[in-house]
């Protein structure tokens, strides 16, 4: 009689122990699946898309230790230019297009502060600022590079350079709202000034290439 008792009692310990372990891998699996790493970004429409690979184009972004509020080193002209190229060729904007906002923005001024408040060589406003992840906005790697992605995001929202030139200036819901660019002397004159300087960025760059051969 007590050795049944063992028995049973044995059987139960063991069925207690397989349980348990049980419990233990079903809050691993649990722990793992939320483990997962989550890509997100937030469109200027304050919109979160998710991704649990990768998205195309995804760069990602180290942040720094700290972020002096002046850049600590001056950049010449030429090496603003190379900047462009490079973060308009990892960004899909032509880096002609990229210099043109540049000049129009800040006359390649990487302190720049305009009256409403952008900053920076291809002036950034502060809330956009923190939408792009931007600590150091007088930076001119991470001004250009946060100014390219964004101006990446309205020719894909728009699909239409002077629209998008028109976003980068007034807004995209402002482009929105007036089904175009907006009746603004300042925007109208900006998207003129970009585009004409862009056309002539194009026109150098053609008969740099015809010389070179």
């Amino acid at each position: 009689m007590q050795s049944r008792n063992h028995g049973r009692f044995a059987v139960a310990r063991m069925t207690l122990t397989v349980f348990l372990l049980s419990c233990v891998l079903q809050v691993a699996a649990f722990t793992v699946s939320f483990a997962e790493t989550i890509y997100y970004w937030k469109d200027p429409a304050g919109i979160y898309h998710f991704y649990k690979d990768p998205p195309k184009g995804f760069v990602p972004r180290v942040k720094k230790e700290s972020s002096p509020r002046q850049s600590k080193k001056s950049l010449s002209k030429r090496q603003i230019d190379k900047l462009a190229e490079v973060f308009g060729r990892r960004h899909r904007v032509n880096a002609d297009l990229v210099r043109a906002v540049i000049e129009v923005e800040s006359d390649y001024d990487p302190r720049s502060i305009s009256s409403a408040g952008a900053q920076g060589l291809m002036q950034i406003m502060p809330e956009t600022q923190k939408d792009l992840g931007v600590d150091n906005p007088f930076d001119p790697v991470e001004n250009v590079e946060a100014g390219v992605r964004y101006l990446r995001m309205m020719l894909d929202r728009f699909k239409d350079v002077q629209l998008a030139l028109a976003a980068y200036n007034a807004g995209p819901l402002t482009v929105e709202k007036y089904g175009g660019i907006p009746p603004f002397a300042e925007t109208r004159k900006y998207v003129i000034q970009v585009l004409k300087r862009y056309r002539y960025n194009r026109s150098k760059a053609r008969q740099n290439v015809q010389f070179s051969q």
